[in-house]
């Protein structure tokens, strides 16, 4: 039914989701323009992220299987650009 598709979960969009919010190429509110289902694999309200935050991880090893080397690149640059600001 077209109900039933309307709840499959999309991994591809929501790992590209939260990579365009956590490197600025997209902000909240242009994802609030969007009228289909929105999904990501961080909590978007969270403003900061630690080199900790797993998502960091997530999307990596996400892009590494997809093999989309250039974002984890991007993301692994953000993960260390977090230490360094978390140090100072």
């Amino acid at each position: 039914t077209q109900k039933a598709q309307k709840m499959i979960f999309d991994e591809d969009k929501c790992m590209n989701n939260s990579y365009l919010l956590i490197t600025g190429k997209k902000t909240v509110e242009d994802f609030l323009d969007y009228e289909g289902d929105l999904y990501f694999i961080h909590n978007p309200d969270e403003l900061t992220l630690t080199a900790d935050d797993e998502i960091f991880d997530q999307l990596i090893d996400y892009f590494i299987y997809t093999e989309e080397y250039e974002k984890c690149g991007e993301i692994l640059e953000l993960k260390e650009l977090s230490k360094i600001m978390l140090l100072n």
